[in-house]
């Protein structure tokens, strides 16, 4: 049983099958589940001094992130969820956070991203797999991987 999980969103249609899939996991009756959505850095800040205040468009949609981001715990546990919203590099953030809150599991999705476009873009579910403190669960987009 896992008694720590950690579920990375991103506020996709991909969303609705890792929450799918991590209700299908075996929980400890208190399990405790953190919902995570990394933020990537906006490209008009990138650099900027950190002195300087962030222009006054620039508005980081958080409450309606944690609002999905509860929705979705509720599906999975009856307890209040851990909700992290933060900025950052998506696989940075994702073992930074499971590193804090010790977890016994982490559930993201996969993009299914494959050859050159993998290389370019980066694969945040490799690099979580590779660093990842604990197990993880990758969920593969529908379609995907389906045997006929």
């Amino acid at each position: 049983m896992f008694a720590t999980v950690l579920i990375a969103l991103n506020n996709s249609p991909s969303d609705n099958a890792i929450v799918e899939a991590a209700g299908n996991l075996v929980l400890a009756p208190q399990a405790r589940v953190i919902m995570v959505h990394v933020l990537p850095y906006a490209d008009d800040v990138a650099g900027q001094d950190a002195s300087r205040p962030l222009p006054a468009n620039h508005d980081f949609p958080h409450y309606d992130i944690e609002q999905h981001l509860s929705a979705c715990a509720q599906r999975l546990v009856d307890s209040s969820p851990v909700i992290e919203v933060v900025p950052g590099e998506p696989d940075r953030e994702i073992i930074r956070l499971a590193n804090i809150y010790q977890v016994d599991l982490i559930v993201l999705g996969s993009r299914g991203l494959q050859g050159v476009n993998r290389i370019i873009e980066g694969s945040v579910s490799s690099q979580v797999l590779e660093q990842a403190p604990c197990t993880v669960m990758v969920v593969k987009p529908r379609g995907q991987g389906d045997r006929g």
